[in-house]
């Protein structure tokens, strides 16, 4: 079982460095290509902090920070000491942060290459902001977060009707 989570994180690194390296050589910041119209677009830009550009003035120590954390899920799937449930979202987040942390080091800045006019729409009708470009890294982190939330609250469900139930 642990092999196969971290040959997933080894696939997803590579396939997003592929991505990102294509996109270094075909984008141009400014210009959008529909690939689901509407819906999600290719972009591109250099993105040396966070989403909305936050702390745009610590690239190495946010890529450091990212790789860490990367490191430290592999290291942990590695020794098989995490939750079953939790091992593939955790597969996911440490690929993203892995992705986005060595991109970050070797370029001094992350590659994002994908755009959502649908996210622009309700980014601005909340925060009056567009969203942000992300790659397939950002969607990684936030499809594993989600996947821990969603654990999580099936959990304290299953914790909630167990404490209702009598006991026999």
């Amino acid at each position: 079982m642990r092999g196969r989570p971290l040959l997933l994180v080894l696939a997803l690194l590579v396939a997003e460095g592929l991505l990102k390296a294509w996109a270094v050589a075909t984008l141009e910041p400014g210009v959008n290509r529909p690939l689901l119209p509407g819906v999600l677009h290719l972009g591109f830009t250099l993105n040396s902090g966070m989403a909305w550009g936050l702390l745009g003035g610590f690239a190495a120590p946010l890529a450091a920070l990212r790789v860490l954390v990367g490191l430290g899920l592999v290291g942990a799937m590695g020794l098989g000491r995490l939750p079953r449930r939790w091992v593939w979202p955790l597969a996911l987040i440490a690929a993203g942060a892995l992705g986005n942390g060595l991109d970050g080091l070797m370029r001094g800045a992350v590659v994002d290459y994908l755009t959502s006019p649908l996210l622009d729409t309700v980014s601005r009708a909340v925060a009056r902001e567009p969203f942000p470009i992300f790659n397939l890294s950002d969607v990684l982190v936030c499809a594993g977060t989600g996947a821990l939330l969603l654990l999580s609250w099936r959990q304290d469900r299953r914790a909630a009707q167990a404490r209702k139930q009598p006991l026999s």
